[in-house]
């Protein structure tokens, strides 16, 4: 028992060494997750008929025009007001990097239900990565912080 604990006691040093690094890891994820929900909220609400046409789907609609500009352009500009806000503000920079692994983890998992239910798309496959590695580094960022407040791994 003794013996275990003198380890335990030897690894926070070098996790505290890590969580030096948490800030950092934490404004690079708010700075992607910023960058990429402003790019699909500006392409949804500056043309939404021609940003669902280039995933096969077709508005024929005012409401269906109007529907998709709100769900996939008013959403995402909303989630990036909120990270960038979180990205200059230290108070709630853990709050936006959680909000961004709780999407993320989200997104990967409906985009596993739907390749299962409705068949892998060609770009599936694609996004899975960018989106595995924003999700990595925000639970990194997050595990790094919980380290660097306690003196302990989370």
């Amino acid at each position: 028992m003794h013996t275990q604990i003198q380890a335990t006691q030897a690894q926070i040093p070098s996790m505290t060494r890590l969580s030096r690094f948490a800030p950092w890891i934490q404004r690079a994820v708010l700075s992607m997750a910023t960058l990429v929900f402003t790019m699909i909220a500006l392409r949804y609400i500056a043309n939404p008929v021609q940003a669902a046409a280039e995933t096969g789907a077709v508005l024929s609609s005012g409401l269906a025009t109007a529907t998709t500009r709100i769900g996939f352009g008013a959403f995402p500009l909303g989630m990036a007001i909120f990270t960038f806000t979180s990205l200059i503000s230290s108070s709630s920079r853990v709050a936006g990097v959680r909000l961004v692994a709780i999407v993320l983890s989200t997104a990967i998992l409906v985009r596993l239900l739907s390749a299962a239910l409705d068949g892998a798309a060609a770009a599936n496959p694609k996004l899975f990565v960018p989106e595995g590695v924003m999700l990595f580094l925000a639970i990194l960022g997050l595990r790094l912080d919980g380290v660097s407040e306690t003196g302990a791994a989370v």
